[in-house]
């Protein structure tokens, strides 16, 4: 089984003692895209990204120092975000961290997929950004390539992305695919909702007992419980597993 998560936008350079980073697959691509992001000024970044100057001028710093052809950091460590926090790479063991560099993609809008142990540089650059390459938004870009190399070995894929993530494998996919969403939900006043920022907790969690359990199936991940959320058999169906929080 392949699970597939959203990066983080911010980051935290720093990699994992006795990893040796891998070069990401799709470099040469990345190094397209860096042609035409070191060419926006901050002014240009901050308008593109809809974020503040500061951002702008961070992630204009990251594109200029960006050095592709360096080792750079472990991927599942140099992301610094909630669902990060919650997988806590730090503390998993040197075989579960090995684990999930053969089972775990991340999607990326400036690399396309990178796995934990994947070199990667600092940047900043959204999916769903209004940044166009060649008058192509990020989706175009990367077109079916994405989900191609996702797919190519036939195993079933556990979808932990966010809808903008997701979107650039979905559009994609054919009946025989082995695509499996998971959706975490709290009731609220009588209506079950996702709740960003205990679903993006849930996620990391689901990883970290992914790989301390090596799960390799769909119907393994069924047994996940943490923080009051667990499997509904009732709500969930084929391609999607519902976590329900108590």
């Amino acid at each position: 089984m392949i699970t597939l998560i959203s990066p983080a936008k911010n980051m935290r350079p720093r990699g994992r003692e006795g990893v040796v980073p891998r070069r990401p697959r799709f470099s040469e691509s990345a190094a397209r895209l860096l042609e035409e992001l070191r060419r926006l000024t901050p002014a240009q970044l901050e308008s593109l990204m809809s974020i503040n100057p500061d951002l702008a001028l961070t992630a204009c710093a990251y594109f200029a120092q960006c050095d592709l052809e360096a080792p750079g950091w472990t991927a599942l460590t140099a992301y610094n975000g909630l669902q990060y926090k919650n997988i806590d790479p730090d503390t998993l063991s040197g075989e579960e961290f090995a684990f999930l560099s053969e089972h775990l993609y991340i999607l990326s809008g400036f690399y396309g997929l990178v796995r934990p142990d994947d070199g990667i540089q600092p940047y900043r650059l959204e999916m769903g950004g209004k940044l166009r390459f060649g008058g192509k938004n990020l989706y175009q870009f990367w077109a079916d390539r994405l989900y191609k190399a996702v797919f190519e070995k036939k195993e079933p894929v556990l979808d932990l992305a966010s809808a903008e993530y997701s979107k650039a494998i979905t559009p994609f996919l054919r009946p025989e695919d082995g695509w499996v969403r998971c959706d975490f939900l709290v009731r609220r006043k009588g209506v079950l909702k996702t709740l960003a920022t205990e679903a993006k907790m849930a996620r990391g969690q689901m990883v970290r007992a992914i790989a301390q359990n090596r799960w390799d199936s769909p119907r393994q991940v069924q047994d996940f419980f943490w923080n009051g959320y667990g499997y509904s058999e009732a709500l969930s169906g084929p391609g999607v597993l519902v976590f329900v929080k108590a």
